[in-house]
């Protein structure tokens, strides 16, 4: 009889077992199966933040190209990136500290419906052997240059 006893015994710490090794196991794989969600998130997100890290230095690239205060006159402060970088748009703050001083200059890249951005900021110098003052260079009257090409015939 006690060995009959311990049999039922057994068979219940067996199917116990089983089922905690059940719960176990799905505990874990719904473990894994989060963390492999998150982690795809964070992919995204890093990828986004990268992309915006060219986009920003891009434009920063473009005042450093331009010197600041012909960026100002020449290229818009904000606006939308066309596609395949319509999701971004960039807006650029240019601040003149003082004579003889670096502008500071601000690049923002925000996407995501304007929730997330991305801020790059530095110091730029004017450019060298260029005046403070912008200069009007244009003609003051109208060149025809087609008419140095072609006589016309004075009868």
């Amino acid at each position: 009889m006690w060995s009959v006893t311990a049999r039922k015994c057994r068979r219940g710490v067996a199917l116990f077992e089983v089922i905690l090794a059940a719960i176990l196991l799905g505990i874990g794989l719904s473990i894994a199966l989060s963390l492999a969600a998150q982690a795809l998130a964070q992919q995204g997100l890093g990828e986004k933040n990268m992309v915006a890290a060219w986009l920003a230095d891009e434009q920063m690239g473009l005042v450093v190209m331009e010197g600041p205060q012909q960026f100002l006159r020449t290229q818009p402060t904000s606006g939308d990136y066309p596609p395949p970088f319509d999701a971004y748009n960039y807006e650029v703050e240019v601040q003149h500290v003082g004579d003889w001083q670096p502008y500071l200059v601000t690049v923002i890249i925000r996407w995501d419906g304007d929730e997330r951005d991305f801020i790059l900021q530095s110091k730029i110098s004017p450019r060298q052997g260029e005046p403070e003052e912008y200069d009007d260079r244009r003609p003051l009257e109208f060149v025809d240059r087609e008419a140095i090409y072609y006589e016309e015939n004075v009868e």
